[in-house]
């Protein structure tokens, strides 16, 4: 743990400075944030982070074109939503088309969610959605 690059993207200003914070209470030290999905996209080709904290709900470019946008750059990127809807057709899409490798419903747990970067940093655990 913490040589992993890690970029929130979600739109609410107090989730990922918590997030930020949280993350890098565990031991993450590169942990980025993007404040929409365009700055997300832009953020993820400039820093290639191994996983990306993907909210689906923001403005200028949510979620799910985001997703669309950083795979269709790197099809090798590690995508996890955070979402409070995560039975939303876009959600359940993103997953069904391998754009996302799993979801994290909101309001989430914080040991959960460094379980899930845990597992999704290491190759050989798939994420379960």
């Amino acid at each position: 743990m913490g040589d992993e690059k890690i970029l929130v993207v979600e739109d609410e200003t107090h989730i990922s400075k918590m997030l930020m914070a949280l993350l890098e209470f565990k031991g993450y030290q590169h942990v980025q944030i993007a404040n929409n999905g365009h700055e997300g996209v832009t953020k993820y080709k400039e820093n290639r982070p191994n996983i990306v904290l993907m909210d689906l709900e923001m403005p200028v470019m949510n979620g799910y074109d985001s997703s669309r946008a950083i795979k269709k750059y790197d099809p090798s990127a590690n995508i996890v939503l955070i979402t409070a809807n995560p039975q939303s057709p876009f959600a359940r899409k993103l997953l069904a088309e391998g754009y996302a490798s799993g979801i994290v419903p909101k309001p989430f747990r914080f040991d959960e969610l460094v379980e899930v970067i845990q597992k999704s940093t290491c190759p050989a655990s798939p994420v379960q959605a």
